[in-house]
C-alpha cells in the first residue's frame, strides 16, 4: 500500500480515537453538569442526561467497531508491534464491555430506581433506595472514566505506531 494510504488510515484512526475521547470529556466535565444547572428541575435533568449519556453508550461501541476496522486495516497495510496490537485490542475490548454495561445494565436500572423514588431531592441521603441509586451513578461515571481512558490510550498507540516509521 502507499504511504499515502497507510497515512489515511492512520489519520483516520486518530481522529475517531480524539473525537471519541473529546466528547466523554466533554460530557463528564461539562454537559452532565451544565445539564443539571440549567434543566428545570432534576427530573427533567435527569431523563436529559440519560438520553446523552445512552447515546455516548451508543457513539462509545460505534467507535470501537471503527477503531477495530481501522486496525485491521492499518495492520495488513503495516503491522502494528506484537504489544501494541496486544494491548490495543484488549483495551477496546474492556471499552466495549464498560459501554455495554453502562447502556444495558447500570442506566437502566438507575432509571427505575429514579422512578421509585420520586423527587430525588426530597428523598434522605441515608434512604436505602437513593445509596442504590449513589452507587449506580459511581459506577456510571466509572464506566465513564473507563472509555475516556481507553480512547486516550487507543490514541496514544496510534501515534506510537504511526510515529514507528516506515519501514
Amino acid at each position: 500500500m502507499m504511504v499515502r494510504g497507510r497515512t489515511a488510515l492512520a489519520g483516520t484512526w486518530l481522529f475517531v480515537a480524539a473525537l471519541w475521547c473529546g466528547m466523554l470529556a466533554f460530557f463528564g466535565a461539562f454537559g452532565a453538569r451544565t445539564v443539571l444547572m440549567t434543566a428545570p428541575s432534576r427530573n427533567a435533568a435527569g431523563l436529559v442526561n440519560r438520553a446523552l449519556l445512552d447515546g455516548l453508550d451508543a457513539m462509545s461501541l460505534g467507535a470501537v467497531v471503527l477503531l477495530l476496522l481501522g486496525f485491521v486495516a492499518w495492520h495488513r497495510a503495516r503491522p502494528w508491534s506484537p504489544r501494541a496490537r496486544g494491548l490495543v485490542l484488549r483495551v477496546l475490548a474492556v471499552a466495549a464491555v464498560a459501554a455495554i454495561a453502562s447502556l444495558y445494565v447500570i442506566t437502566p436500572e438507575m432509571m427505575a430506581l429514579r422512578d421509585k423514588m420520586g423527587a430525588i431531592d426530597l428523598v434522605a441521603k441515608t434512604d436505602p433506595l437513593r445509596r442504590e441509586w449513589g452507587r449506580l451513578h459511581g459506577l456510571s461515571s466509572l464506566t465513564l472514566g473507563v472509555r475516556l481512558l481507553a480512547a486516550t490510550f487507543a490514541f496514544a498507540v496510534g501515534f506510537s505506531q504511526l510515529s514507528r516509521g516506515e519501514s
